[in-house]
C-alpha cells in the first residue's frame, strides 16, 4: 500500500488548527487559538477570526513539521474544513490549503466540519466502528443528531431551529455576570443541589431543537430579580439552565434511539466536553462513545481523522464531500 502522509488544516471559526498524520498515525498537531482577543466583546468577532488565521496557519505549519523529520514534499493529500462556518475564516484556511496542494501535488480534500465532530470519537481509540449509530454534535453553532450508517451515509434528524446549546449557555452566562465563554464557566460552577427546575419546567418542548426560549425566559427571570432589586443567585441560575438542557438532549437521543432501533451514540463538538451533559450521557446509554475531551472543539486532527476514512475507503469519491 502507498504511503499516506496527510495534512490537515481547519479554520472554521477563532481556532487555527494543523495536523500532520502518517500512515494513520498522528504525528503532530498545532493549533493557536485567537479566543483572547474575543472575551472583551464576548463573542467571536469574525473579523478578528479571520485576521488571527491569517497571523497563525503559517505559524502552524511550521511548528507542525518541526522535529518531525518529515518535509513539505512527502505530502500526498492534504485536508480542510470546506463547510460550515465563517466565511472570513473558511476562507483562509481553502485559500492556503489550495495552494500548499499545488506546490505539493497533493491531493485536495474538502471536508465538512461537522462529519470531523461525528467520528472525533474515534480518534486514537484502536477499535472498529460499528454502524449503525447516532450522533449527537453539540457546539456553541451548532445542535444537531444524525443517523450515520456509513461513512458517506449520514442522514441529520434533528437540529436546533434557532440558538443552539454553546451560544445559549454563553448567553445565560453573560446575563449572570460569569466569565466569558459562558459555557465553560457554567460548567465548573454547576452544582446538583442548587438545580432548581420549577423555574423554567413550565417550557414547552418541541420536537425540533429550541433553546431560544430557554434563553429569552432564564433572561427574563434574571431581570425580574434586578428589578425587584432581590439577590441573583448565579449558581442556581447556571446549574438549572445546564440540566433542563441536558434532560432536553437526552429525550432526543432516546427518542431517535428508539424510533431506528439503533444502540450505539456518540458525541462532538465543544460543548460535549462539558462534564454533567457526559456524566448523565453515561448514565443513560450503555453504548456511548465519548471523545476525548482535547478533541471535543474544532481542531485539525478530526478534519484528518475523517479524510482518512475517506481515503482508506477505494469505493469512495473524496473529491467532493
Amino acid at each position: 500500500m502507498k504511503s499516506i502522509c496527510l495534512l490537515a488544516i481547519e479554520t472554521s471559526c477563532d481556532d487555527t488548527s494543523i495536523a500532520l498524520v502518517k500512515n494513520n498515525k498522528l504525528i503532530k498537531e498545532s493549533t493557536k487559538t485567537s479566543l483572547n482577543q474575543h472575551i472583551k466583546f464576548g463573542g467571536i468577532v469574525p473579523e478578528i477570526a479571520s485576521r488571527s488565521h491569517e497571523e497563525s496557519i503559517s505559524k502552524c505549519l511550521i511548528d507542525v513539521f518541526k522535529d518531525t523529520g518529515l518535509d513539505y514534499k512527502d505530502i500526498t493529500h492534504l485536508a480542510y474544513t470546506a463547510k460550515p462556518g465563517l466565511p472570513g475564516s473558511l476562507h483562509v484556511g481553502k485559500t492556503f490549503a489550495r495552494s500548499i496542494a499545488y506546490l505539493t501535488k497533493s491531493r485536495l480534500i474538502p471536508v465538512d466540519h461537522m462529519f470531523g465532530h461525528i467520528f472525533s470519537f474515534s480518534i486514537g481509540k484502536n477499535q472498529k466502528i460499528k454502524y449503525p449509530f447516532l450522533s449527537l454534535v453539540v457546539s456553541g453553532g451548532h445542535t444537531s443528531i444524525y443517523l450515520v450508517r456509513a461513512i458517506n451515509k449520514i442522514r441529520i434528524l434533528n437540529k436546533t431551529s434557532d440558538d443552539a446549546v454553546g451560544e445559549t449557555l454563553d448567553k445565560i452566562g453573560r446575563a449572570i455576570n460569569l466569565p466569558y465563554p459562558g459555557g465553560i464557566s457554567i460548567d465548573k460552577c454547576f452544582n446538583e443541589s442548587k438545580c432548581n427546575l420549577k423555574i423554567i419546567n413550565h417550557l414547552p418542548l418541541k420536537q425540533q431543537f429550541s433553546f431560544s426560549g430557554l434563553k429569552t425566559h432564564v433572561l427574563n427571570y434574571v431581570n425580574t430579580i434586578k428589578m425587584k432589586n432581590q439577590r441573583i443567585d448565579k449558581i442556581m441560575i447556571a446549574s438549572s439552565s445546564l440540566e433542563w438542557i441536558c434532560e432536553e438532549l437526552i429525550r432526543k437521543l432516546e427518542y431517535y434511539s428508539i424510533k431506528y432501533k439503533v444502540n450505539n451514540i456518540v458525541i462532538g463538538g465543544g460543548v460535549s466536553a462539558n462534564k454533567r451533559l457526559r456524566y448523565l450521557l453515561s448514565k443513560k446509554f450503555k453504548n456511548l462513545i465519548i471523545p476525548d475531551v482535547k478533541y471535543c472543539g474544532d481542531n485539525a486532527t478530526m478534519i484528518a481523522a475523517y479524510a482518512l476514512l475517506l481515503i482508506n475507503d477505494a469505493n469512495l469519491s473524496i473529491d467532493c464531500i
